[in-house]
């Protein structure tokens, strides 16, 4: 599969009278045409900070200090505003978590939809209106029509969550950036949208982001994934290689941390604050129990082993050959 989309030594910054935050420090990754990528990691850890830095939505406070983010060739961080409205929402999409606050308050679900179908895809409003029911239909929404009257208050979150997939999905895009999609949603609905969401991405043939922090939901849906620690992408592989032969420390413990039948579920050393002392070291070293001096030394490399499978670690696995990347 050739690749949709990369990104290479992003670095995102936040400024504030306390100074500087970074967000994400050299993060990279590549999503394929066509492929379910997921990006897993603690709240806090940078994913979605990287991958709104892909289509540039960035609170004011935000800036993109470095680093590559290519679209099918083109440079998005070198394109103009103008350029990028081209991107947003055509060729690429974003579904965010509250979709309470993502949809307007004052406006039905219908004028909204009906608004979007228009600016984007030059219809009639009588075309639209058509289009915007096929939409509603296909994401699952009984009597689509009647619900086009409806206000965001007036759904349910899944409900809502169904709508702003039609939004996302309405262009027709080569990849959909889905973040936290289904946080704030109980069990059952929870499986539903997603259930939803892959029989969309296998119809339509586009790539997409799943950003969470819930790895059963990543294991159910992916087939690579990225692990976010600190702003750093610290592995990266196929959903077996970090499920089943997971090298990096701080994937372990994310793996450990999962709750089991029988099990204790308490994993103290994810409960320390993420290391953030100025120098650049393995965001994960002091919460690390198999740190040694090296460790306290420099930052390391990125290192691949097998074709897909990349982690930033000094350790860098015991049963397998790893070169830098």
């Amino acid at each position: 599969m050739d690749t949709l989309l990369k990104v290479e030594d992003l670095a995102v910054s936040f400024y504030s009278e306390s100074g500087e935050t970074k967000a994400v420090k050299n993060a990279g990754f590549h999503i394929k045409k066509g492929e379910f990528f997921g990006i897993v990691g603690e709240s806090g850890s940078g994913k979605s900070v990287a991958a709104k830095s892909i289509l540039r939505l960035l609170p004011k406070n935000g800036r993109i200090n470095g680093g590559l983010i290519q679209f099918e060739g083109r440079d998005l961080l070198n394109q103009s505003e103008k350029e990028l409205q081209a991107v947003r929402g055509r060729e690429i999409s974003i579904v965010f978590q509250d979709s309470l606050s993502a949809l307007n308050p004052v406006y039905t679900i219908g004028n909204k939809l009906i608004e979007l179908l228009r600016r984007n895809q030059k219809m009639t409003r009588s075309q639209a209106k058509a289009r915007a029911i096929e939409l509603l239909a296909a994401v699952g929404i009984n009597d689509p029509e009647k619900h086009l009257k409806s206000y965001p208050h007036e759904l349910s979150g899944g409900m809502r969550q169904r709508v702003m997939i039609a939004m996302a999905i309405s262009s027709s895009p080569k990849l959909m950036i889905a973040d936290e999609l289904t946080t704030a949603l109980d069990v059952t609905i929870q499986a539903q949208i997603l259930s939803l969401l892959k029989k969309i991405q296998k119809s339509s043939g586009m790539s997409v982001i799943l950003i969470t922090h819930d790895l059963g939901v990543v294991a159910q849906m992916c087939s690579r994934i990225a692990v976010m620690c600190g702003g750093y992408v610290v592995e990266e592989g196929g959903a077996e290689d970090i499920f089943f032969h997971p090298y990096h420390p701080y994937t372990q413990a994310l793996i450990a941390s999962m709750p089991k039948v029988g099990d204790e579920p308490f994993v103290p050393f994810l409960e320390k604050p993420v290391y953030d002392k100025e120098g650049d070291l393995c965001p994960f070293l002091n919460r690390c129990s198999k740190a040694d001096k090296r460790c306290e030394q420099s930052l390391p490399e990125f290192y691949q082993g097998h074709e897909s499978h990349y982690i930033r670690c000094h350790r860098k696995g015991e049963s397998e050959k790893w070169e830098k990347h």
